[in-house]
């Protein structure tokens, strides 16, 4: 994009609206969990899906917050793409990576020029996947460190600390960003600009591909995981490749960091079951191609290997095959 038009774009979004219409891709627990919080906080959602059932329960019951803050009820809109008719001034998405570009697909409709963006994924390329239908200037990417539970159609449980990242994919700060922070922030969704919201991502990627793949493959929550000397080494392992891969690509990465929050996940977040687990679980397909995947590929692309990586990957494959017939 040149710099005209990136200035002609990012013009038109200065005015993100203080009310913004809202829809939210993706129903499962980080959907139900940031629509509910906007809704509480008297915005505007939509929250889009591909399962009826779960959005005729939305419809009915509505959405249901279990947090440090007791129980909250509310009142919400659920609709298949297809059915949603109003544009939106925000998409938040949260559909697992492997479905990024068929959601984009199914809201074509609902973009316009001043459109913002949002992926909260796991993974990489999300941004690349989201600018095959939508100008990168207002696509904006962050990660998300809530631990969020489904407990039922709607009904998300959430304790313990939440905070979220997040920037403009070009990392170029338009104002437009500013608002939107401001907006999740007055939803008591605690959230941070970061210049360096790549080096982040990847961040997190090094965690899941660590904590996510070993608890998939073991059953086993983070607290476990920290109570077996050599699920700890291989953990240490897994974020070592990833912090190497994500150096060889020019990517800043602080493995010492990483690694605490892992140490902090195995201790905090002890009986949690992380997404992939979850997936395993219910015998859906997961996101290790764009986690321990994805590391392993841009080792390779860099001369370098990641067999721990590697491993995982394979032997998480082969979890879904199983739990699948």
């Amino acid at each position: 994009m040149s710099d005209q038009s990136f200035d002609q774009a990012n013009s038109q979004l200065t005015d993100f609206p203080a009310n913004p219409r809202i829809t939210v891709v993706g129903a499962g627990a980080m959907g139900c969990y940031f629509g509910g919080m906007l809704i509480r906080a008297g915005q505007r959602v939509t929250l889009v899906d591909v399962n009826p059932a779960q959005i005729e329960t939305i419809n009915t019951r509505g959405l249901i917050l279990d947090t440090d803050e007791g129980r909250s009820e509310l009142k919400a809109t659920a609709a298949l793409a297809k059915d949603v008719d109003e544009a939106a001034d925000l998409v938040v998405l949260f559909t697992k990576t492997l479905h990024t570009e068929a959601a984009m697909a199914s809201i074509e409709h609902l973009l316009t020029p001043t459109t913002v963006v949002l992926s909260l994924q796991n993974g990489l390329g999300n941004a690349e996947r989201i600018s095959k239908y939508h100008d990168s200037a207002s696509i904006a990417v962050g990660t998300t460190l809530v631990p969020a539970d489904l407990q039922g159609p709607g009904h998300v449980v959430s304790h313990g600390p939440s905070s979220s990242r997040m920037m403009d994919t070009n990392t170029l700060h338009p104002k437009w960003v500013d608002a939107l922070a401001a907006l999740f922030n007055s939803a008591g969704l605690t959230t941070e600009l970061d210049p360096d919201i790549h080096s982040v991502i990847w961040s997190k990627v090094a965690f899941n591909a660590a904590m996510n793949a070993i608890c998939a493959v073991t059953g086993a929550t983070p607290g476990r995981i920290g109570q077996v000397d050599a699920a700890v080494e291989l953990a240490r392992i897994v974020v070592h490749e990833t912090v190497q891969a994500g150096k060889a690509k020019g990517i800043s990465l602080d493995g010492t960091h990483i690694w605490q929050s892992v140490e902090m996940a195995m201790r905090e977040h002890a009986n949690h079951k992380p997404s992939m687990l979850q997936d395993i679980e219910h015998g859906r397909a997961t996101e290790v191609d764009a986690i321990n995947g994805a590391i392993v590929d841009a080792a390779l692309q860099a001369g370098l290997d990641a067999p721990a990586n590697r491993t995982l990957f394979q032997l998480v494959k082969l979890k879904e095959l199983l739990t699948r017939d």
